[in-house]
């Protein structure tokens, strides 16, 4: 019997793209399906499109009246979910057909599976074209803890066709078991709500790796994400470019919950190996705000202000740690 599918969509003035998304979900060969539609007060009349658009009485429409995050509209969406499964995703997603199947298919063989990652790759909305550049086949995450979406802005040709255990799934969209995330929730939040926005996704894949589950990359679940190009190219040049590409607040508050990530899940045994690695990068970048973003700096205030939380989180994970130092390591690419 095929169980339930909760698919959960977080919004925040994305109207233009939420035709094609909902649409893509709504035309899935995998027909046990239910939507649960979160608006965080978009102003772009988001709500009100969905809301007479599409009418079915599997979805489900919440309209906040106030902007929630994402971390916390994918916890309300979650919580209001009665799937075996739940798919969180973007609006700027679009599906093929079989990408609820295929992750069903595959995740449902192994009760330790707790998320899965398809291979996305990137849309063009402006044009209404399919990419053949990467998006993300998971999330890595090296030795001075830099995450990354793995092969995001290289063409697809074919290097990525291994179905692997990866480090954690990226966000925009992600396929997990409930029932993993029941087991990992902290204050009743399976994302952390102190996060908002940004890193949610690689934290909570951490905190799963940790209690013992596995995150894996299926490249037979086929996905389009909206996400622009840029950053594909090195050295200081392209990276300052593409930083400012992003907005101050985007920067911050990603520095921000990079190291409360840290506090709530660095473990004694793989911070001694990395050590040098992850000060030697955490040097460097707060040199570069000294010449280039120095509005970086008063995020560190909001580390200091909510550090006391992460502890109190961290001792929730560690009590509950499960996967042995040797396994937790080999996540860690060079």
């Amino acid at each position: 019997m095929n169980e339930l599918v909760s698919v959960v969509i977080i919004n925040y003035n994305n109207k233009d793209y939420l035709g094609r998304c909902i649409n893509s979900i709504l035309n899935q060969t995998y027909k046990n399906t239910e939507l649960i539609f979160i608006d965080n007060v978009s102003k772009d009349g988001s709500f009100d499109y969905v809301d007479k658009t599409f009418t079915s009485e599997n979805i489900v429409k919440i309209r906040n009246m106030e902007n929630l995050g994402y971390a916390g509209g994918a916890n309300q969406g979650i919580r209001l979910s009665k799937g075996k499964y739940v798919l969180v995703m973007n609006p700027d997603v679009i599906l093929e057909p079989n990408f609820i199947e295929e992750c069903y298919n595959f995740i449902n063989q192994d009760e330790s599976i707790a998320a899965v990652s398809g291979k996305l790759l990137k849309y063009d909305f402006n044009r209404d074209v399919k990419l053949n550049i990467i998006d993300s086949t998971g999330i890595t995450i090296n030795r001075s803890r830099r995450a990354v979406d793995r092969g995001q802005n290289t063409e697809d040709i074919g290097q990525y066709e291994d179905t692997e255990q990866i480090f954690g799934v990226c966000g925009a969209a992600a396929f997990y078991r409930k029932s993993a995330l029941e087991d990992i929730k902290i204050d009743q939040e399976y994302y952390d709500e102190d996060f908002f926005a940004y890193k949610e996704d690689v934290d909570l894949s951490w905190r799963l790796n940790l209690y013992g589950y596995k995150c894996m990359y299926y490249p037979n679940a086929i996905a389009y994400h909206g996400r622009g190009l840029g950053g594909s190219k090195g050295g200081i040049r392209n990276f300052i470019k593409n930083r400012k590409s992003q907005s101050e607040f985007l920067r911050g508050i990603s520095f921000r919950n990079h190291y409360l990530m840290l506090i709530k899940n660095e473990t004694v045994d793989t911070y001694k190996r990395d050590k040098y690695k992850i000060m030697k990068r955490t040097l460097l970048f707060l040199g570069y705000a000294v010449f280039y973003e120095r509005f970086i700096f008063k995020y560190i205030k909001d580390i200091l202000k909510y550090k006391n939380r992460m502890f109190e989180k961290r001792k929730v994970i560690m009590k509950n740690r499960k996967i042995s130092s040797e396994e937790l390591k080999r996540l860690f690419t060079c």
